[in-house]
């Protein structure tokens, strides 16, 4: 009977023990799994030959917890090593895009006694001639190791069950009305730095100063730009940040007493997210060629200068960087060939080798630290438009989430006594809003709306939106008359899209299993969405084309694909660092390249007609062209002069798609949309247009861990 009630398993020569929960392997090895990791793959094996969504797993696993789709991905994970998948190898399990997975080896139903012979080795008959004390000694011995064991088990088990944070005890140590991110402790833990109204990575606020517990925070820096990465001098006597000398280009470290009685000054050029590791030795990122960035060490006078890291790809960008407790290892926060924030690494201080990835499998990772005895490392980590805490044993244990909920976790560090984290907890929203002859309304206000798309007609939009349960990003289209509304391309988590002009068709970029995939869908959803091109994103319709950035080992190219998949070209014979937009018949591009002053500028570039490159703007300027092609809208940044700044520029074409007069020597005459966002999406009128409004409120607490 109890075999029929609970059966066990053959698959690939494993056997899966569900009555000891345990997966045996075709050596008979019994191989570890956390009890997530055999419960999925329970789940999945009892419905061999079945596609099963993603949802109907977390369920099923988790029935009494909301947790993010990263557990699941991090038991997927899990399972391919145990089962010992090689990469791109999928005997086991199939991952099926948009809607879940699939086990597809063959599976045999046996027998609970079928794994035992695999799983327990039989033990030799003492001769009969053995003493009687050494057979209970034996005994003795055997019963004391079951005991350990039973008792380690139990151990580990409480162990999982409980939590590693509660948020009834979190301790609030700000409390500001508008955001407080980046904590940093003083090296004699009186004092609390932070970014006040602004995000942790060049944002637009300002470092601020707190005494512990009680005092009141003080504004130290009032910077023309952005500014991050505040640290402390050994002394406690200063406070180190990060901002951009918009004249020279340069990124470099500044310096401002904590009493804020005297102006900033420049500390050491060149020198990003700097934090000290000695009395006079510093960690820091730096620039080598254009926007090519690595982990440097030196002394504070830039003497004794040694390279420890330097990413692969040209535009790799290692930002922020954390020394192990015994100095042999560090921890890099770093933007790959895609620009954006990826997995965390951990490399060597002697730059020795490039190390390896680490924290969370998918997501971005965009602040880490150390425990101060090495043990645990943490990180803060940005998936489904969430941010929250993780940490790994050091230095290749399994990845574990610590914080949970609506609210997000950004930036982190772990107090000198280790029994805490500071963290900035808040909450996130942004909001559609439509301007138009007849005034401004809000069209959505609930979660978060962003990157949108108006129709020619301006009766519909199309954005995305992300819920607080954690399900990801996901594309959905609003009656603007009717405040109606529809998800379209269920089952997938989408980066960025486009629209065709007929809105016939959508493509997008996801992630699955680390990589970016642009696929093509049909709207009207007659046929599945499908794969259109791998490692690829920035996808954009062209004429008959689709447009979109080749992310390369060691650097990208613009390519052009036909929508049926064939056909793939790459356009330009230089690398290029960001696609931007295409114009509506395909003949012309606006992309980034890096510029000689560590900045990047802006380009307008004819495809097809040999036409020369022509400049729009230096710095940052989101472009996009006007449906019917004879206007390009240009977002102005603050090297336009801070009063223009926050404004869009509308700026004529010529018969090749291009601004008659480029930028900055326009904006004089250039007509002027008092908007400015990647969120900004202009009808055929510019006076009619759907921007993104974004709010954000968050205070730094402290986190006890358990």
């Amino acid at each position: 009977m109890d075999e029929i009630s609970s059966p066990n398993y053959e698959f690939g020569g494993f056997c899966l023990d569900t009555a000891l929960q345990v997966l045996i392997s075709p050596s008979g090895e019994t191989l570890p799994l956390q009890s997530r990791a055999f419960a999925t793959l329970r789940y999945l094996v009892e419905r061999s030959g079945e596609v099963v969504d993603k949802g109907a797993i977390m369920s099923a696993v988790w029935p009494k917890t909301v947790v993010a789709e990263n557990n699941l991905n991090q038991c997927i994970l899990a399972l391919r090593k145990a089962l010992g998948e090689l990469p791109g190898e999928r005997r086991f399990i199939l991952t099926v895009p948009g809607r879940g997975y699939k086990f597809v080896a063959p599976v045999t139903v046996v027998a609970n006694e079928r794994c035992a012979p695999a799983r327990v080795q039989p033990q030799p008959i003492a001769p009969a001639a053995t003493p009687s004390g050494h057979r209970h000694g034996s005994m003795v011995i055997a019963g004391m190791a079951i005991l350990v064991a039973v008792v380690a088990a139990s151990w580990l088990w409480l162990g999982r069950a409980h939590p590693v944070t509660v948020p009834a005890e979190y301790e609030q140590l700000t409390d500001v009305t508008d955001t407080a991110t980046a904590p940093v402790l003083s090296p004699d833990g009186h004092m609390l730095a932070f970014i006040r109204g602004g995000r942790p990575y060049r944002g637009s606020g300002q470092i601020w100063l707190k005494v512990l517990p009680n005092g009141d925070p003080i504004q130290l820096t009032h910077a023309p730009g952005p500014v991050w990465a505040p640290a402390f001098t050994p002394d406690s006597a200063r406070v180190l940040y990060t901002t951009i000398n918009l004249q020279h280009g340069s990124w470099d470290t500044w310096s401002v007493p904590v009493t804020g009685s005297a102006p900033a000054t420049e500390f050491l050029p060149n020198a990003q997210a700097l934090s000290y590791i000695g009395p006079r030795e510093v960690l820091y990122s730096e620039f080598d060629v254009a926007l090519h960035g690595g982990i440097a060490t030196s002394l504070d006078d830039h003497s004794l200068h040694r390279k420890i890291y330097v990413p692969i790809h040209e535009h790799g960008m290692a930002r922020f960087s954390y020394l192990s407790p015994n100095r042999q290892s560090v921890l890099v926060v770093e933007m790959g060939g895609s620009d954006g924030f990826g997995r965390c690494r951990l490399v060597p201080f002697d730059g020795s080798t490039l190390g390896y990835a680490v924290g969370p499998p998918e997501g971005d990772c965009i602040s880490a630290a150390w425990s101060p005895d090495g043990v645990w490392m943490y990180f803060s980590n940005d998936s489904n438009g969430r941010g929250h805490l993780w940490r790994q044993r050091f230095p290749k244990g399994e990845v574990e989430q610590i914080t949970f909920g609506p609210n997000e976790e950004q930036t982190v560090i772990a107090t000198p006594d280790g029994h805490s984290l500071l963290t900035a907890i808040g909450l996130s929203q942004s909001s559609l809003w439509f301007v138009s002859a007849n005034g401004e309304r809000a069209l959505t206000t609930e979660g978060r709306a962003f990157a949108p798309w108006l129709s020619p007609d301006a009766h519909r939009v199309y954005f995305l939106t992300a819920r607080s349960d954690e399900s990801g990003q996901s594309l959905a289209r609003m009656d603007i008359d009717t405040g109606s509304r529809e998800a379209l391309v269920p089952g997938f988590n989408i980066r960025e899209y486009d629209v065709s002009p007929d809105e016939r068709q959508v493509v997008f970029t996801t992630t699955q299993e680390g990589m970016r995939q642009v696929w093509l869908a049909r709207l009207d959803r007659l046929t599945p969405p499908r794969l259109l091109v791998r490692s690829a994103d920035e996808p954009a319709f062209g004429g008959i084309y689709v447009f979109f950035r080749q992310i390369g080992v060691h650097t990208n190219y613009l390519h052009r694909i036909n929508t049926d998949g064939s056909n793939d070209v790459q356009l330009l014979p230089y690398p290029i660092f960001q696609f931007n937009a295409v114009a509506p018949d395909g003949r012309a591009v606006i992309a980034t390249r890096p510029s000689a002053d560590n900045l990047i500028d802006v380009w307008g570039i004819p495809i097809g007609s040999g036409g020369p490159a022509r400049l729009i703007n230096t710095g940052y300027s989101p472009c996009r062209w006007s449906l019917d092609g004879k206007t390009l809208y240009v977002g102005l940044n603050i090297q336009e002069r801070v009063a223009l700044a926050g404004s869009t520029a509308i700026l004529p074409t010529g018969a090749d798609d291009l601004p008659l007069t480029p930028l900055p020597a326009a904006t004089a005459g250039a007509r002027l949309i008092p908007t400015q966002r990647e969120g900004l999406w202009i009808g055929r009128d510019p006076s009619v247009y759907v921007y993104v409004r974004s709010e954000l409120r968050q205070n730094i607490y402290r986190i006890p861990l358990h």
